[in-house]
């Protein structure tokens, strides 16, 4: 079935991670497109941030504390968003976490951390929010994933697999949305490659290709929601991965990620530090929305990249 074009104004959209980086950007690029914001995080000053900014953009917005590993905080987000708003019309499961290393040497803890975050917190506040998302005539659930849902990431092992499985949670879900007949709701995965918003600090993004930006990234995002995209995978280079791995040995893959440098994209990654091109963070007051030449610009360096790419 085709579908129209989805409308956001007016809409709420409700983001978790959105005190900072690409969850902060997307913020800014759906309260562009005319969407009303609810901002979550588990740091109360970053919500407080987001939202006085969004504020003084003119764009309504409400903050909410929520930590997505806490079924409790959940729940309270949910009632709280009940009580002031009503219900929300897109979801964005956006909060995670990423751990790097070589898998011994992290500790368990760690992992099961990782896991808990970018895994388990999206299905917890899907499974709140859910029965509300589904009675609006939008009801569109984002989740984003990585390109790493989509290739094996040394050095990153927990965290490609608690991609892999958003993935097939998101998959998997928008089938069983379309078999209960609920022809309004849409799930969009969003694969992306490594973004500058220093999670990935030390990395080294694929051969002929260079690290998103987080702006770019959410402008995309915004464009898969309004035309009710299922899958979004930045840049479309990415997309060649699964077609690559369906049509190549194996040998000949691991060569190929070998040669991309892929397979050594996270051996210099030191965790998390501000982004020197996040301005987001750097200068809260800039506009989200480029010239018209801007954005096709980069848009147009995006598709040039012609490499499989891993990460986000």
């Amino acid at each position: 079935m085709r579908h129209t074009k989805t409308r956001l104004d007016g809409r709420w959209v409700l983001i978790t991670g959105a005190g900072h980086g690409l969850g902060r950007a997307m913020a800014g690029a759906f309260a562009d497109a005319g969407s009303r914001i609810i901002v979550t995080d588990q740091d109360p000053d970053r919500v407080d941030s987001t939202t006085r900014w969004l504020s003084r953009r003119g764009n309504p917005a409400v903050g909410i504390e929520m930590d997505v590993t806490s079924e409790r905080s959940v729940a309270d987000a949910r009632s709280d968003v009940i009580s002031r708003i009503g219900s929300v019309d897109v979801l964005v499961n956006n909060a995670g976490i990423v751990r790097g290393g070589p898998f011994t040497d992290v500790p368990l803890e760690e992992h099961l951390t990782t896991l808990d975050v970018n895994t388990h917190g999206p299905i917890r506040v899907t499974h709140a929010f859910l029965p509300d998302l589904l009675a609006s005539p939008v009801a569109h659930l984002v989740n984003i994933i990585s390109a790493s849902a989509l290739i094996g990431l040394p050095g990153a092992s927990t965290y490609a697999a608690s991609k892999w499985a958003l993935l097939g949670f998101s998959e998997s879900l928008r089938e069983e949305l379309r078999q209960a007949g609920h022809s309004q709701a849409c799930v969009t995965a969003v694969c992306p490659s490594y973004i500058s918003t220093g999670l990935f600090a030390g990395v080294r993004p694929p051969r002929f290709t260079r690290m998103l930006t987080p702006a770019a990234v959410a402008r995309q995002v915004v464009k898969a929601v309004l035309n009710r995209r299922p899958k979004l995978m930045l840049p479309r280079s990415v997309s060649l991965i699964p077609l690559s791995r369906a049509l190549l040995p194996d040998s000949w893959s691991q060569r190929l990620g070998d040669w991309t440098g892929i397979h050594a994209g996270m051996a210099n990654w030191h965790g998390h530090q501000q982004a020197e091109t996040d301005s987001l963070t750097k200068a809260p007051e800039t506009p989200m929305v480029e010239s018209a030449e801007a954005a096709e610009a980069a848009e147009a360096a995006e598709a040039a990249e012609a490499a499989p790419l891993a990460g986000s």
